[in-house]
């Protein structure tokens, strides 16, 4: 029977006192097995659980999410707070569940095992990745407990406890005892054998650790540094793209863990290699360097065990500019196949095999990620067409070309060239092309507000990813899926996705800052402003470093609209004013300058400053008439008319508000209808409009 793995939150449950009542009285105690089972089963199932395996008086459960399961273990410690003798202890750990013929096995579920007796009776006690993991929210608190010593264990683990919700916290003095007795729930005698097969645990701070079943098999993670141009400055998007596109290979490749471009970014450029492999928590690291020459290139490669200083191997290849198409496919099966990573994919293949138009895609790319004004865009734009002309095949220039209508708002333009792409690569038979073509698509639909063919699309597409194991796309499907459910209302299923997203992202070591922001977003629409605020504190930081200023004038934008919803009209009007500057500058999607206006000048009203109500009305105009040109709503959602109502006092403007949260909410299963409209914005429009009309 096959190996199964998967990336989870494990849950072990105990019941404290349940050996000394089962000698007591050994009916009552199987009873009590049944209550316990027909009491957490629903609510397991509630939170999207799996009953994984029964153990004695104790259960494994798994959840895709780590806030899932800390959810589900305080409603599990609050439903049977009140029933004789079933007196729980929990613990939770997040990694790799391994099935094999029938069992659950692993390094993260003995983990999870051990943690379990470090709860209080009543109680929860969590891993030090389920705490980072749920840290941002402020709806859990927490207290830590230590750092034990697990016996058996190849992990680094320390142990908090759940204190808020009204758990009980952990009194460190009643545990210290069970640390010198052997957990009943110890993994090696509960599989009825000796298993020395250890689980990989991916998360961001994790390295490698042997895994071995009769046998050593490693799991790897590299660090791909930058590839080092040693030729002229204005060469340099060769070496920057060729890497960016080399680590998003490697990770979508299979089991393998990839450091993300943006911490290989950070690195000290005079840090030795065992210090950037430490820094990138990676064991093995590949160095490359470019030269491009009259004749051809050269490019050096070497893949090292910074462990032992071995060489996996070390090559110099020299060909002519022809074969700069297929470098990124021949290191990426390289590092593949001298770190033994199955794939289901073609990672030699190459995306044109025109060198000419590869290198117009990666100045376009190059220059995207570089891009400070709007004259800039239409470079890039430039740039990526020509890359077409020369290679109508070359279908991520045309995807990316696409992403750039995508991202400023202009929907007929993007579908035109996703629906181009898509076609191309089924006629080509490119999976993979295919399959980032459809979800390209499904977002623009989204865009347009036509969420049930979003949801078609990306689902399609997320299901070809898994297909064909790029787990990569399964990442970015997975957290397109989460703005279908953000768009239609749905916030707590929208994080749920996003959350999952981010766990695949830093499972293969993807930038997730994307991920990020959308759960601010999801927080920010549910009203949980403090949670909001986290995020976006958290992303402005980032983006300054990345100098990403399209990404931060939408940081500006979102913290000007939580400081007036906190009613700090000083604090939002610095921000809204540092999202616009940005925004005149690069510009934007057509609805970013109404919507950061809008908050603009309401926070100056609110704060008795004036405002120019021409140029308001003006911008409202030239709004619509984009959207009208394009035959889309002028509103994506509620909140801008409801803003705008507020600041002009045209009960339009909140009727339309009205009509939108009523329609959503008819197209919502009715609690999570009730859910939505109980949200700080969406009540607020129908109390309002109870009032007006």
């Amino acid at each position: 029977m096959p190996i199964e793995r998967k990336l989870a939150a494990i849950m072990f449950t105990d019941i404290a006192g349940y050996t000394a009542l089962s000698a007591k009285d050994s009916t009552k105690a199987s009873e009590l097995l049944k209550t316990q089972r027909h009491t957490l089963k629903p609510i397991v199932e509630k939170h999207g659980g799996s009953w994984m395996k029964e153990i004695g008086d104790g259960l494994l459960l798994t959840f895709d999410s780590a806030t899932s399961a800390v959810e589900c273990s305080i409603a599990i410690q609050v439903a049977t707070k009140d029933i004789e003798d079933l007196n729980l202890r929990i613990g939770i750990h997040e990694g790799e569940v391994i099935r094999q013929d029938g069992d659950v096995i692993g390094d993260d579920v003995n983990v999870a095992s051990r943690i379990e007796p470090f709860s209080a009776e009543g109680g929860v006690a969590i891993s030090d990745k389920i705490y980072r993991a749920i840290s941002s929210n402020s709806d859990f608190e927490t207290k830590y407990i230590g750092k034990p010593k697990l016996k058996g264990v190849s992990q680094e683990v320390k142990v908090y406890c759940i204190t808020s919700h009204g758990l009980p916290q952990t009194d460190v003095s009643k545990v210290s005892a069970k640390l010198e007795e052997e957990s009943k729930f110890n993994i090696f005698a509960l599989t009825g054998g000796i298993l020395t097969a250890i689980g990989i645990a991916f998360w961001i701070a994790v390295g490698v650790f042997d895994v071995s079943f009769g046998g050593k098999a490693e799991v790897p993670s590299v660090g791909i540094l930058m590839m080092e141009n040693l030729g002229k400055e204005d060469e340099e998007f060769w070496s920057s793209g060729m890497t960016a596109d080399l680590i998003t290979k490697v990770a979508g490749a299979g089991l393998i863990r990839v450091a993300p471009l943006d911490d290989i970014l950070k690195l000290d450029k005079d840090l030795s290699i065992e210090e950037k492999a430490k820094k990138l928590r990676v064991k093995y690291i590949l160095t490359h360097q470019f030269l491009i020459k009259d004749e051809g290139f050269d490019l050096w490669c070497k893949l090292e065990n910074t462990e032992n200083g071995v060489a996996l191997f070390s090559n110099k290849i020299s060909e002519p500019m022809d074969m700069a198409t297929q470098m990124v496919g021949k290191l990426a099966n390289d590092i593949v196949t001298s770190l033994k990573v199955e794939t289901k994919q073609d990672v030699m293949k190459a995306p044109t095999n025109n060198a000419e138009a590869y290198e117009y895609y990666l100045k376009g790319k190059y220059k995207w990620k570089k891009r400070k004004t709007k004259e800039d865009i239409d470079i890039v734009r430039g740039l990526y067409k020509r890359a077409i002309e020369l290679d109508e095949n070359l279908i991520k220039a045309k995807t990316s070309l696409a992403f750039t209508y995508f991202v400023l708002g202009d929907f007929n333009k993007a579908k035109e060239l996703y629906i181009s792409s898509l076609n191309k690569a089924e006629e080509i038979n490119d999976s993979i092309s295919f399959a980032w073509s459809l979800k390209g698509l499904g977002m623009v639909y989204g865009g347009s507000g036509e969420w049930e063919k979003e949801f078609a699309y990306v689902n399609k597409a997320k299901n070809i990813f898994e297909k064909i194991g790029d787990k990569n796309g399964v990442a970015h499907s997975i957290h397109s899926l989460g703005n279908y459910y953000n768009s239609i209302g749905n916030y707590e299923a929208a994080l749920e996705n996003y959350k999952q997203s981010l766990n695949i992202n830093r499972m293969i070591g993807n930038q997730n800052s994307v991920t990020l922001l959308t759960i601010g977003f999801a927080y920010q629409y549910m009203g949980k402003l403090d949670s909001a605020y986290n995020y976006f504190n958290h992303l402005e930081n980032f983006y300054k470093e990345e100098n990403n200023d399209f990404r931060l004038s939408i940081v500006y934008g979102s913290l000007g609209q939580i400081y007036l919803d906190k009613n700090n009209y000083q604090k939002s009007i610095q921000y809204s004013n540092k999202s616009l500057e940005i925004i005149n500058v690069i510009g934007s999607h057509p609805d970013a300058k109404l919507r950061t206006s809008t908050l603009l000048y309401l926070a100056q009203i609110k704060n008795g400053i004036t405002y120019d109500n021409n140029k308001f009305n003006n911008l409202i105009q030239e709004n619509k008439d984009y959207w009208n040109n394009r035959g889309v709503p002028i509103f994506e959602d509620a909140t801008l008319p409801y803003y705008i109502y507020q600041l002009l006092n045209d009960t339009s403007y909140l009727e339309t508000a009205y009509n939108q949260i009523q329609e959503k909410a008819d197209n919502l299963e009715p609690d999570v209808a009730a859910k939505f409209l109980s949200y700080p914005i969406p009540k607020a429009i129908v109390e309002e409009w109870e009032k007006v009309k």
